[in-house]
């Protein structure tokens, strides 16, 4: 019998997660109000299980303030953590406004001198890669065209 060499899931995430579909998105229903959006990306494995990523996105100055994945994970852990995730209602969300928020936020603190978490290196294989393939949406980062820091 062969043994079946297992990798990390930080290397599947580098190597391997685009290849399973995206299962859903979700994001916090008053996100442009606050200015900070909690974003969800979801793929599913064949197993059944899921894998996400999960974006912190200040659209008023910073970008992506905080990302992290959870890999492999079941249905019900999934739920609790989109229920948790906020304490604002999460609806669901089309995809090309997601990674049109993740990406236009961080082009727009990039642009003002802010540098994006570190983890977004790993945390944005979860995401498709950043094309013309993607619909490119419009939509207002800072509040009223400048930047808001909020403490």
């Amino acid at each position: 019998m062969k043994k079946q060499n297992k990798i990390s899931p930080d290397t599947y995430i580098r190597t391997r997660v685009q290849t399973l579909p995206i299962y859903a998105c979700f994001i916090n229903e008053n996100w442009k109000e606050s200015g900070m959006a909690s974003i969800f990306v979801v793929r599913k494995h064949t197993n059944g299980r899921f894998t996400l990523g999960l974006f912190l996105v200040d659209i008023f100055a910073l970008g992506t303030k905080d990302c992290f994945y959870r890999f492999n994970i079941e249905k019900n852990e999934l739920d609790e953590l989109i229920e948790k995730a906020s304490s604002e209602r999460m609806i669901e969300a089309d995809y090309n406004l997601v990674h049109n928020i993740i990406y236009g936020g961080n082009a727009f603190a990039e642009d003002n001198g802010y540098k994006i978490c570190k983890e977004f290196n790993l945390v944005k294989n979860i995401l498709e890669e950043d094309t013309e393939d993607i619909e490119l949406i419009d939509i207002e980062f800072g509040k009223d065209g400048k930047q808001l820091l909020i403490y």
